[in-house]
C-alpha cells in the first residue's frame, strides 16, 4: 500500500538513481557506450555483417509506434561500440517522455495490453537481442515478456526473441566481446524495420533458433545456437511464457 502512495514519477526516478549507483559500484558506468555517432569519414569503413528485418504490424497505434521508433533510432544510429564496452538501451535512448516528442503506443503493463507514452520500443530492443545472439555478443540483461499475447498468425517475431524494456526498471544490455569496433544501423519504412550490426571486417554470424515445447500453463522457449547440426545446440536462454491472453493480440 505504501508503494502505491508514492507517485509513479518518483518511483521511476528512484529506480534510475538506484541503477546508476549500482553501475558505479560494479564498474559498469565507465564502460557504458556514450552517444557519439560516427562522422562521414568513418561511415564507409563499417559495412553490414548481420541483418534482421521485421514487419511492423498495422494497429490503431502503429503510426505512433513508428514515430517512437524513429526517435529512439536517432540515439542508436551509427554509434560506435568499442571492444569491451557495455551497450545499454536506456543509457543511449534516455527516458521516452512527451517532452522528447514520444507518443502513446501499445505496450504490456501488468499483463495487460495498453497504450502508454513511448510504447512500441520493445520491437527495437528485441531486434538488438537477436542481433547480439547472432553476432556472439554477451547478453548481460534481457527481460522477456511474461505472456505470449500473439498467435502464430499475428506473430511478427519468433516467440522467445523478445526483450522488453521499461525505463528505470528493465534494460537491455550486452557486452561487446568482438575484437573490433561495431556499430548499429537501422532502416525504418512504412511497414517494416531493418536492424544491422556493422563492422569494418567480416564477423562470424551464428545460426540461432528458438525451440518451443509445451509445459504446464504455457510454452518454454529455448534460444539456442546451432553448432554443426540442428540437434547439436548450445542453449543460450530459456523462457517460459504464459499463454492465457493470446486474444490481446487482436486488440
Amino acid at each position: 500500500m505504501m508503494k502505491q502512495l508514492i507517485p509513479a514519477r518518483w518511483r521511476v526516478q528512484y529506480k534510475v538513481i538506484q541503477r546508476s549507483t549500482a553501475d558505479v559500484f560494479t564498474g559498469q558506468r565507465s564502460r557504458l557506450v556514450p552517444f557519439s555517432p560516427m562522422d562521414g569519414s568513418q561511415l564507409q569503413q563499417f559495412t553490414p555483417q548481420v541483418t534482421i528485418a521485421q514487419p511492423i504490424p498495422a494497429t490503431t497505434l502503429s503510426e505512433n509506434k513508428k514515430h517512437n521508433l524513429a526517435l529512439a533510432i536517432q540515439r542508436l544510429q551509427n554509434v560506435v561500440v568499442q571492444p569491451g564496452a557495455i551497450f545499454s538501451f536506456w543509457h543511449l535512448v534516455g527516458e521516452p517522455n512527451r517532452a522528447k516528442g514520444y507518443l502513446e503506443g501499445r505496450t504490456i503493463i501488468q499483463n495487460q495490453l495498453k497504450a502508454d507514452v513511448g510504447g512500441g520500443l520493445c520491437q527495437l530492443s528485441g531486434l538488438l537481442y537477436v542481433l547480439s545472439l547472432k553476432a556472439g555478443l554477451k547478453v548481460l540483461e534481457r527481460h522477456p515478456h511474461s505472456q505470449d499475447i500473439y498467435t502464430d498468425a499475428t506473430r511478427f517475431a519468433p516467440l522467445g526473441s523478445d526483450a522488453t524494456v521499461v525505463y528505470g526498471y528493465k534494460d537491455f544490455r550486452f557486452k561487446q566481446t568482438l575484437a573490433m569496433p561495431i556499430c548499429l544501423r537501422f532502416e525504418l519504412s512504412d511497414r517494416a524495420i531493418r536492424a544491422m550490426l556493422c563492422a569494418p571486417l567480416p564477423i562470424l554470424e551464428y545460426a540461432i533458433d528458438f525451440q518451443r515445447e509445451n509445459v504446464d500453463g504455457g510454452i518454454r522457449v529455448n534460444a539456442v545456437r546451432l553448432l554443426n547440426s540442428e540437434t547439436n545446440v548450445e542453449v543460450l536462454h530459456s523462457t517460459v511464457y504464459q499463454t492465457k491472453q493470446a486474444e490481446l493480440a487482436e486488440a
